[in-house]
């Protein structure tokens, strides 16, 4: 019985005994020991509030209140902290003088990122102390040391089963922009599990990101761990907010291969604001993503990662755009194709006064640093084929842009309705070749910098609301004068060059055959939609014997049985204003009589004439100017 007692005040003495080590045993001695060489690490002065043994729930060590402070550079506040850190070692291993980590608990930590103006990093500046003069090459020695820089061969030298980290923040700020912006990672949790040479660790993560209040979670795990580079798997399940995405790969040789899916992102789920009037959806994504580490010196990091195998559906209501891509980050092309694209479905403000169907989208484009060449771009609209190459710089609000565009078959009625820029409609069969060049694509800017060379016909053409004819007969008061179409003017061609510059078009060499006329001349188009036109039209012979009949004096401007009619169109293309240059025309009389008068007087005066031929002449010609 006696011994059952010494036995239970034994073990009663040896519980006392353990449980007062962490009161017995002083650890802030190492203190200044090892904080000398922390510090220096660091290039951070560090606070440390105590450190010492712990029993329950295992026994380890505690590390309660240690704040590093922040580079004086950069401000004066702690760049990190935490409340505690927990090292809990196994107990059996360590009565037989082996130390194995069981677990790492670390709780509350709090880091600080700051970019100042000058575009710096405070996370440059950690170990960044001066260093001293080199010392001679030391001897290699026999055990190659982990110090290398790899993350992966210190985790692989840890060994510990499980890695916690509880209610941690990020902090970031960025100074060196007009706005600065700042950004945060609340209740940030971290759990990594099984941690050991051979074994491959899991890990879980879980955040919310503000200020936009966006959960963010990460599960997957990778290895198994080697004391190298190399990570033969690699997969994870990441979620932000809505969006869930899959990241799979391998590290092996210094060479990575991931594989990256997306099912589906919803631009209404994006963190930040979208400049957008509908939602769009971005299905299917996945990408497959290699890159090499690490890459050779002055060797940009853009060209060492390649991208193969781009592929998304970007849906907008009913239309679908599928986008392929490959390439590296300095130079990658992209494809886009539609069967068919509506622009009711299309998330942007356009000015037209229906919604649009194009067909047979196809874009070929490369992107070069800032300059995005655009190989091919073709297109069905409006029952022609539309296509298009060209050049734009990103970088700026108003991007410099050249190009060239060719139309084959568009048909104008159509056009011209759903634009709806004018108050006259017309119709035919448009054709266009232009080369054009520029800055920025809203109209203000087009109008100032915009200039467009090029060639334009159309044919079998009917401009409705107006007749060229009629316009001009009715100023010329011609009486009793029946036209075919009165409210339209119909050509079978017609074609022009123009040139555009300082928001203005200038029609150049106008050519147009109609039944009744012919008609050149030119002028210019304002994109304030000003007109200023002038137009000889050549009247056919028959109806140019009408108006005579009508209006006699017209007869001696008559040229091979043709009266030629100049026409001014002036005013706006919402309210055009049409008149007759009378000058022009009268002009064109007075120059015969002049003719007629001059060649009488030459008569008289030359003697080779009598003064009844000359009586005769005038009467003839009197005649002639009075239509009898």
């Amino acid at each position: 019985m006696k011994i059952f007692v010494w036995l239970g005040v034994l073990v009663v003495l040896l519980a006392g005994v353990i449980l007062s080590l962490p009161f017995l045993v002083d650890l802030t001695q190492y203190q200044d020991q090892y904080k000398p060489l922390i510090e220096a690490s660091l290039n951070r002065k560090i606070a440390l509030q105590d450190i010492r043994l712990t029993i329950w729930p295992r026994f380890g060590v505690r590390v309660a209140g240690v704040t590093v402070q922040e580079d004086p550079a950069f401000g004066a506040g702690p760049f990190a902290s935490f409340t505690s850190l927990d090292v809990g070692v196994k107990l059996m291993p360590l009565l037989s003088r082996k130390v194995e980590v069981e677990e790492i608990t670390l709780r509350d930590p709090f880091i600080s990122v700051i970019k100042n103006p000058k575009g710096e990093l405070n996370l440059s500046t950690i170990g960044a102390a001066p260093q001293a003069a080199p010392s001679p090459t030391p001897e290699p020695s026999e055990a190659p040391s982990p110090s290398t820089g790899n993350p992966l061969q210190w985790l692989a030298l840890l060994a510990v089963d499980r890695v916690s980290l509880t209610g941690g923040t990020v902090m970031y700020r960025d100074d060196s922009t007009p706005e600065p912006t700042a950004y945060r990672v609340n209740d940030l949790e971290v759990l990594l599990k099984s941690v050991h040479l051979g074994e491959t660790p899991t890990l879980h993560l879980a955040a919310t990101l503000l200020p936009y209040n966006i959960p963010v979670t990460i599960d997957g795990s990778f290895g198994p761990l080697v004391d190298m580079r190399d990570v033969k798997q690699f997969g994870f399940d990441l979620g932000l907010g809505q969006m869930a995405m899959a990241l799979k790969g391998t590290v092996v040789g210094g060479n990575l291969a991931a594989t990256v899916t997306i099912p589906q992102i919803n631009s209404s789920d994006l963190p930040v604001a979208v400049p957008l009037t509908k939602p769009v959806q971005i299905k299917d994504v996945h990408v497959t993503v290699k890159a090499t580490y690490p890459g050779p010196q002055g060797v940009p990091a853009e060209e060492l990662v390649e991208i193969h195998d781009l592929g998304l559906t970007l849906v907008m209501g009913r239309s679908l755009l599928a986008v392929t891509g490959h390439g590296t980050g300095s130079h990658f092309t992209v494809g886009v194709a539609a069967p068919m694209l509506n622009t009711a479905d299309l998330p942007v403000e356009l000015s037209l006064r229906k919604p649009l169907d194009i067909k047979g989208l196809q874009l070929s484009a490369e992107l070069m640093g800032r300059d995005i060449r655009v190989n091919n771009l073709s297109l069905q609209l409006f029952g022609g084929t539309i296509k298009a190459i060209g050049l734009v710089t990103a970088g700026s609000l108003a991007p410099p842009f050249h190009g060239k565009v060719t139309v084959e078959g568009l048909q104008l009625g159509p056009a011209l309705d759903a634009l709806g820029s004018s108050q006259i409609s017309a119709s035919g069969t448009a054709g266009f070749e232009l080369a054009v060049s520029g800055r920025g694509f809203a109209l203000p800017d087009l109008a100032k910098t915009l200039e467009a060379t090029g060639h334009i016909g159309v044919s079998q053409g009917r401009i409705e609301g107006v007749n060229l004819i009629q316009e001009a007969v009715t100023r010329l008061h011609v009486l009793g004068l029946t036209l075919d179409n009165p409210k339209a003017t119909v050509f079978s061609t017609a074609e022009t060059d123009l040139a555009v510059k300082d928001g203005i078009i200038n029609i150049q060499r106008l050519l147009m055959d109609s039944h009744d006329f012919q008609a050149t001349g030119g002028g210019t188009v304002g994109f304030d939609q000003s007109l200023n036109l002038k137009f000889a039209l050549q009247l056919s012979e028959p109806l140019s014997q009408k108006i005579v009949k009508s209006l006699s004096v017209t007869r001696l401007a008559l040229a091979g049985g043709r009266l030629n009619v100049p026409v001014t169109i002036a005013g706006t293309t919402q309210a055009p204003s049409y008149g007759v240059d009378v000058n022009a025309l009268t002009g064109k009389v007075q120059g015969q009589v002049k003719e007629q008068l001059k060649g009488a007087i030459g008569d008289v005066l030359g003697g080779s004439s009598n003064p009844k031929d000359l009586e005769r002449k005038g009467r003839d010609f009197l005649k002639g100017l009075l239509g009898k």
